[in-house]
């Protein structure tokens, strides 16, 4: 009998118990994390910069990959998104189309979430132009192109509507910036694996170009966690096999996974497990030789990083992923890119992405880091087209 290139996915994918066996085990596991979390921070053993209330909050979320199958991961996370979008008032289809709008192009599909001024208050107006009647890529300075987390087999591309709603926002009246935002529905794994997803994304990023005269010096490529490291495949594909389009202007990097060959090692202070890597894994790539230490599936792999655009990296303090992503930005640096992280220690993994993993001061910040960068980015656009 053939051995299973995947022998983790396929348990998780197999091994099912009754959803109330599953969650009631999940529910045990995670309160034993919450219990050992805490008795860690009374005895002042955890990090003096993680908040309790966060760090316990990662602790609990740790479990649910390691003690549930794929399915009911995916549903616990679904339940969790729905949860976010409607204390953010995004809880139903109708409120999100008043900020993202459908839209698709040869081989791919997303939304695009046209800029709108939030700094004042709409007139009649206004509220009569249906954001469907905005053209893609019209309306901003510049276009940010968003490839979401998920470790490739969950999310969506509209998971982080709110954290990018008032991001939009911040760059507009701290940094008078308008930014216009396509986010990728990208096919998930392991149903579809590499390299479709990245294709999707190379679609999206041709079609923007060719089709709506979007110059790729105004295209910020953003990407977080498994989305980034999606996001850097990309990168490099654009760099090695289509010259003709020209690079990005930059790209923002949310915790990326740059897929470093030394061993992760887990952590009471990140939500993020080893066990859930090797799934991710294994999801994405198959386990296929070939694809193991492809520079387009792990890019601290690639033979050189020269060339790509500028990057703005975002590094949790207490993630299990920061060595092998500062291990990617000594590489990158060494190698001519330019490179600006911003550290926030006491985080975890994509921490400003949520409310309930950042503060509000973690989550200024980064609008800052980002509205500055973007900024940037238009500047250089428009020294080369006067």
């Amino acid at each position: 009998m053939t051995e299973s290139a995947t022998p983790l996915l396929d348990a998780k994918r197999s091994n099912e118990q009754w959803n109330i066996v599953a969650y009631t085990r999940l529910g045990f596991a995670m309160t034993a994390r919450a219990v050992k979390y805490t008795g860690l921070y009374l005895t002042g053993k955890t990090p003096s910069t993680l908040p309790y209330m966060i760090g316990i909050k990662g602790a609990m979320l740790f479990p649910v990959i390691e003690t549930v199958s794929l399915r009911q991961a995916r549903a616990f996370q679904k339940t969790v998104l729905s949860v976010v979008d409607f204390t953010h008032g995004l809880g139903s289809p109708a409120k999100k189309a008043k900020w993202a709008t459908p839209v698709s192009g040869k081989s791919w599909k997303g939304f695009w979430i046209p800029f709108q001024d939030q700094t004042k208050k709409e007139d009649k107006k206004a509220k009569d132009v249906s954001i469907a009647d905005i053209p893609i890529g019209t309306g901003c300075d510049m276009v940010v192109l968003t490839i979401h987390g998920g470790g490739y087999i969950d999310g969506n591309a509209l998971m982080s509507l709110d954290y990018i709603k008032h991001w939009m926002k911040s760059a507009q009246k701290e940094q008078q910036i308008k930014i216009g935002i396509v986010a990728v529905e990208y096919s998930l794994s392991p149903e579809v694996a590499y390299p479709v997803a990245m294709n999707e994304i190379i679609a999206a990023y041709t079609d923007l170009i060719q089709n709506h005269n979007v110059s790729s010096k105004r295209i910020v490529l953003f990407g977080d966690s498994a989305g980034g490291n999606i996001t850097l495949g990309t990168s490099l594909k654009l760099r090695d096999a289509f010259q003709e389009l020209g690079a990005p202007a930059g790209h923002i990097l949310i915790c990326p996974w740059v897929r470093s060959s030394d061993p992760l090692e887990n952590s009471m202070f990140d939500f993020v497990s080893t066990t859930g890597c090797e799934v991710y894994t294994e999801a994405y790539i198959q386990n296929q030789a070939e694809n193991m230490r492809c520079p387009y599936t792990s890019p601290i792999s690639a033979p050189t990083l020269a060339g790509l655009a500028p990057m703005l990296i975002f590094i949790g303090g207490v993630e299990i992923l920061r060595p092998s992503i500062e291990q990617f930005v000594t590489k990158a640096s060494a190698e001519g890119v330019e490179v600006t992280t911003v550290l926030r220690e006491g985080r975890q993994h994509n921490y400003m992405l949520f409310d309930d993993f950042s503060t509000p001061e973690d989550r200024f910040e980064a609008w800052q880091a980002m509205s500055k960068f973007v900024v940037e980015a238009h500047h250089r656009f428009q020294k080369i087209s006067t």
